[in-house]
């Protein structure tokens, strides 16, 4: 009997072990199905992949290309001439070789007028993003009664240069079925004081009649809302015992609802501002960024603040880990960010330094389009703006994009932006004159972009 039981023991081994054996095999094989999977996948996926463009080749002839091009900017400078050549400064940089072909008294800091604006742009644009948007709004709090709400109705605005009407927006209200309010009107605004040139700049650079409507200050802005409202048929009626936010029903439940909104894109802004050298515009988008990051107390300018435009190029251009600069100079100059339109005779920066935020927005794809397609002016052509007649000839157009720059209390001008060489190379170039004719200014200007550009054919 007992050797009975040491049989049946021994097969239920032997069975278990063949067992094993078949799961173990089975288990290898689904492991390399898997890796099977997996080897296919990836190598599909690697076929999907772009190639990576490859770095252009700096070529002999492309470095000696910048060598004829200094060479020529230099013949110019020692030309015998009106203007006073220590009063200039100039940097170019060779987009297409990644270097520098030219500079002269480029570290020196000057008041660079309109030029600023490109400072302002950028800097707006990197901080707020390309599709930001400016927004001014009417919300409700409250109880509807037929056709009169019991709550409150606010207005919250940015301080955005473009709106200059609240008709629009309240008859987008009253297109809801709002004909009267009674309890409380709220504004709650982006900025309380009136938009004014820096106190170094002259008063009437920013008169008060041309400053936007919701940057005339508190009082004027709700007495204007006020009178919209009643032009408009709509009745209000003051009543601090409404307490709209214990208010039920539709409009109730404690939180505002949208009743009419009214946005600007920033690039509606930031166009004109450029092209046609805005001051207004300049100076509103200066000071909003500073509202934006917290940096205008109790609503309204500071003066001797350190403003956002100035710590977001320190943090770029002159941070304080140097290894972290992104365009590192032998130099560290001194500069100064008064306002954002150039205005004020007080602003420092240097050619270098406006040739280093033309190279950050070139490097950006979004903003190298931006500012070439649409936000520069360039001669010959529907936008050419603040340029005239300057550069006029159809052989320039689509091959030079630039701000332009004007400080006639300080006998400035400024140049700066981007134009395609006659060598085929892209160059970002800036040119700054201090205590100097500005017609001559001009004159000298537009000799050494058309000396670089040179005579070509005219594109198709």
């Amino acid at each position: 009997m007992a050797k009975k039981v040491k049989l049946r023991y021994g097969r239920i081994a032997a069975a278990l072990c063949v067992l094993a054996v078949i799961v173990a095999l089975i288990y290898a094989a689904i492991q390399g199905i898997i890796w099977g999977f997996n080897y296919l996948f990836r190598s599909e996926e690697g076929n999907n992949e772009k190639p990576q463009t490859p770095q252009m080749v700096i070529t002999p002839e492309m470095r000696a290309c910048d060598t004829i091009m200094a060479r020529r900017l230099d013949s110019l400078i020692n030309i015998p001439q009106t203007l006073d050549t220590s009063l200039i400064a100039i940097s170019v940089y060779d987009v297409t070789t990644e270097s520098q072909v030219y500079e002269f008294h480029a570290d020196r800091s000057m008041a660079p007028a309109s030029c600023m604006k490109v400072a302002t742009a950028v800097a707006a644009l990197k901080t707020l993003g390309m599709d930001y948007r400016y927004n001014v709004s009417l919300q409700i709090r409250g109880e509807m009664k037929r056709d009169t709400l019991v709550g409150t109705l606010l207005l919250v605005a940015d301080d955005d240069p473009l709106f200059n009407d609240f008709t629009p927006l309240v008859r987008k209200m009253k297109s809801r079925g709002f004909r009267n309010f009674r309890g409380n009107i709220i504004l709650n605004l982006a900025r309380e004081d009136t938009l004014k040139a820096h106190p170094t700049g002259k008063t009437w650079d920013i008169p008060y009649h041309k400053a936007p409507l919701l940057m005339k200050g508190k009082e004027r802005i709700t007495k204007q809302f006020m009178a919209t409202l009643s032009a408009n048929g709509i009745s209000f009626k003051k009543d601090n015992t409404v307490n709209s936010a214990k208010a039920k029903g539709r409009y109730g439940d404690g939180r505002y609802h949208y009743v009419a909104r009214i946005s600007h894109d920033i690039k509606e802004i930031i166009t004109p501002m450029l092209i046609n050298s805005s001051n207004v515009k300049a100076d509103a988008l200066f000071y909003h960024l500073d509202w934006k990051k917290g940096i205008l107390p109790n609503k309204q300018m500071a003066w001797d603040s350190i403003h956002h435009t100035e710590r977001f190029w320190n943090e770029i251009l002159s941070p304080e880990d140097t290894t972290k600069c992104l365009f590192p100079r032998p130099v560290k100059p001194q500069l100064a960010y008064k306002d954002g339109s150039g205005l004020s005779p007080d602003n420092r920066l240097t050619a270098n330094t406006l040739v280093d935020m033309l190279r950050y927005a070139y490097k950006d794809e979004d903003l190298r389009n931006y500012f070439i397609n649409e936000a520069l002016a360039s001669p010959a052509s529907p936008r050419s703006g603040s340029l005239l007649t300057r550069m006029a000839r159809a052989e320039y157009r689509d091959r030079i994009f630039v701000k332009t720059g004007t400080l006639v209390t300080k006998g400035g001008s400024s140049l700066s932006g981007y134009l395609e060489g006659y060598d085929g190379h892209w160059y970002i170039f800036s040119i700054i004159h201090e205590d100097s004719p500005v017609a001559d200014a001009r004159i000298f200007q537009d000799r050494l972009c058309k000396m670089m550009m040179g005579n070509r054919k005219i594109k198709n």
